[in-house]
């Protein structure tokens, strides 16, 4: 009896074309517009896109998944980002003043320097988010507490 190993190999040679694939869609950057498409069309998977310096003010993105997303000072102003998944995302330096962030995921994401003020955070998950030098002036933090004041953010600790 004889075996091939030429199975395995193609195996092997398919999940590294398709690992090369799936970074250069990644650092692809898309519009706005094309995003809002895609969501209305039912899209709700943009893991790794790249949305830095775009404008998405008042848009609605309840339940998308942003997961490792380049979302560096993009405008995300009263947006609803209701149950929206940005772990490891990079939102340094975005705005997201009074955006519903209610139950969204900020496991390990980057939010330095961003803006939060008025954002509802309600029940989101905040464990080793980078908050260094964010704004959660007048935010209502995970626990429901009102922050009333832009103290440093580095005073605050989130349990994960």
């Amino acid at each position: 009896m004889q075996f091939s190993n030429q199975g395995i190999s193609d195996e092997a040679e398919t999940s590294v074309k398709k690992k090369n694939l799936l970074q250069k869609l990644t650092s692809l950057k898309m519009t706005p517009e094309q995003l809002l498409n895609q969501y209305a069309a039912g899209e709700r998977n943009f893991r790794g896109l790249n949305l830095s310096y775009q404008i998405l003010s008042r848009v609605d993105l309840m339940r998308a998944d942003f997961t490792g997303a380049n979302l560096d000072h993009t405008v995300l102003e009263r947006a609803n980002l209701t149950r929206v998944n940005f772990s490891k995302a990079n939102l340094s330096g975005a705005n997201l003043r009074r955006a519903e962030l209610i139950w969204a995921n900020l496991q390990g994401a980057n939010l330095r320097g961003a803006n939060l003020r008025g954002a509802d955070l309600s029940g989101a998950d905040l464990g080793g988010a980078d908050l260094t030098g964010a704004d959660l002036g007048g935010a209502i933090l995970p626990d429901g507490s009102i922050l009333l004041t832009s103290q440093p953010s580095s005073l605050l600790r989130f349990s994960s």
